[in-house]
């Protein structure tokens, strides 16, 4: 018994040590420093008279340190790791804390690991497998791993350890490994694909005939604190948003998620989002212009899709901060193409947030401080009863929804004396947004919720923590969207769940294939579906 055991555990031994030797990275573990204080088999990326790159000790191990000094610099180390042939998908592991890394000019900023394969004439080739993320909140070691696929003809790829031009940040990387995937798993990693384009051919035929369905949907309008239909029914709007036209003049799969949301997921509306430039054609950042009638084509598609289910969409004009004048520019124009029509909402202005109740109500004069100059200016801050004045000039009764303060999560200033009039429409509702840190439920919505219709435009949680609130306060989604389904469904608010996008977090599915993601799409899928949850209350 005796022999048994010590022969298992030296089988034991030896197959973790093949595991661990089958890396294809030299020097993984940072060991070996050469004269410049580079790890040996390593190049340095980025400029060499920026950053920092320390090789560095700690109980006995070996890491190596990587620090930015100044904003926008890339202060990186990289390998070439040869592939052998025959290797159909390989796993990358790395070992890493940080610390004060903040995002640069844009969201890629930050600290990760970039790869990319090339042929043997050192070009690339295949697919690029996407970049590794280091957490900004991991202040602890923590262990991370990637799988990819090996595109036909690559020998080689180049594995980038890198900050890559945050505003901040320190880097510690104690090991990478790069090793072989199980054979039996690449074969059908590598039939993904194949069947992710079955199924979207699937569903642009579906899209199709949806597309062609009469409209069947119900106008709504507010009684009491109740959404109800020209029957004089009452309806509970679940859904999900769609997003991407507020930041693309052509979105990212706008009708196949309504496609999946409506027809697979039974959800019965969508809030839209979308980009009061985009709408006129003015382009958005480094886009002069866009086809402004392609652009209001989509949203006119996915109406027309909602409607042929006999569903809802909430076209929301996705904006922050202080409402200006060009909200009401796009509600003239917006309001009047879809008034009165049964399947469109209007969600007035996105997150406002940085004014007072009486400007949120009323609008007026607002003082602002330039960030950079500290130049102050005063701006005039639109009103939301001004926007709600300009939908029903434009001749559109349809039902409409007004975001609190606060980011929209703040609602209780309705009960204070700034509730909106309705000259001649179908009613007004509130809307509010929160998160996995946000608390009091109660003071923020519910209360609202006794006398108006409210509707939780956005929530959600991720897994992967948000960058610009402490990793303390953001709660597991695990406990967190099943307390908020729950509190939801007892109190019959409507809701939105954000978002129908891999990328947009926190994400309802996990790539374009809409598989849902356990710790939020699976959630929402079943209440959507008809599952009942328990409430909670923060």
């Amino acid at each position: 018994m005796n022999v048994s055991r010590v022969f298992l555990a030296t089988l034991l031994l030896g197959c973790l040590c093949s595991v661990r030797a089958q890396s294809h990275i030299a020097n993984g573990t940072f060991e070996q420093i050469q004269g410049n204080g580079i790890p040996v088999n390593w190049n340095r990326a980025g400029e060499e008279d920026v950053g920092k790159i320390f090789p560095m000790q700690e109980d006995g191990a070996s890491y190596i340190r990587l620090q930015v000094e100044a904003p926008d610099q890339l202060v990186g180390i990289e390998q070439s790791v040869p592939i052998p042939s025959r290797v159909r998908g390989v796993e990358f592991h790395a070992r890493f804390r940080n610390e004060n890394v903040k995002f640069g000019k844009s969201y890629i900023r930050d600290a990760r690991t970039r790869f990319q394969f090339h042929d043997a004439e050192g070009n690339p080739v295949g697919k690029n497998p996407g970049d590794m993320i280091f957490d900004s909140h991991a202040r602890d070691w923590r262990d991370v791993s990637k799988k990819f696929l090996v595109p036909e003809g690559a020998v080689s790829l180049r594995v980038l350890v890198c900050l890559n031009r945050p505003v901040s940040g320190t880097l510690d990387v104690q090991e990478v490994r790069l090793v072989n995937m199980d054979e039996a798993e690449a074969r059908e990693k590598a039939q993904i694909p194949l069947l992710a384009a079955q199924k979207k051919a699937a569903d642009e035929a579906k899209i199709q005939q949806l597309l062609d369905l009469p409209p069947i949907s119900r106008k709504l309008g507010v009684s009491g604190n109740t959404i109800i239909n020209d029957r004089r029914e009452t309806v509970l709007l679940q859904g999900v948003n769609v997003p991407s036209l507020e930041w693309s003049a052509k979105g990212e799969n706008v009708l196949r998620s309504m496609k999946v949301a409506l027809v697979d997921w039974e959800a019965n509306v969508v809030r839209l989002p979308v980009s009061s430039s985009l709408w006129f054609g003015r382009g958005r950042k480094e886009m002069e212009s866009n086809d402004a009638e392609a652009y209001r084509a989509i949203v006119d598609d996915a109406i027309r899709i909602a409607a042929g289910q006999g569903a809802y969409l909430i076209l929301d004009l996705h904006s922050y901060a202080a409402p200006r004048e060009t909200a009401v520019e796009f509600w003239a124009d917006a309001a009047a193409r879809y008034a009165n029509h049964p399947a469109v909402m209007f969600d007035l202005y996105n997150e406002p947030h940085g004014i007072s109740w009486e400007l949120w109500q009323n609008g007026g004069e607002k003082t602002v401080k330039d960030k950079k100059t500290k130049k102050e200016t005063v701006i005039q801050v639109v009103g939301m009863q001004q926007l709600v004045n300009t939908v029903r000039a434009a001749g559109a009764k349809n039902l409409i929804f007004a975001s609190g303060t606060s980011y929209a999560l703040n609602l209780s200033g309705i009960l204070e004396g700034h509730a909106l009039s309705d000259p001649g429409g179908y009613g007004i509702a509130y809307s509010t947004h929160f998160y996995n840190w946000h608390k009091n439920w109660k003071k923020h919505f519910l209360q609202v919720a006794e006398k108006y219709p409210v509707l939780v435009g956005e929530f959600g949680a991720d897994v992967k923590k948000m960058s610009f609130i402490p990793a303390h306060q953001q709660e597991n989604p695990h406990t967190f969207i099943p307390d908020a389904l729950g509190m939801i469904q007892k109190h019959k608010l409507h809701w939105t769940a954000f978002s129908m996008h891999p990328k947009a977090t926190p994400v309802l599915i996990q790539n374009w294939n809409y598989d849902p993601t356990p710790f939020f799409g699976a959630y929402v899928m079943e209440a959507l579906k008809g599952k009942i949850f328990e409430p909670g209350m923060r």
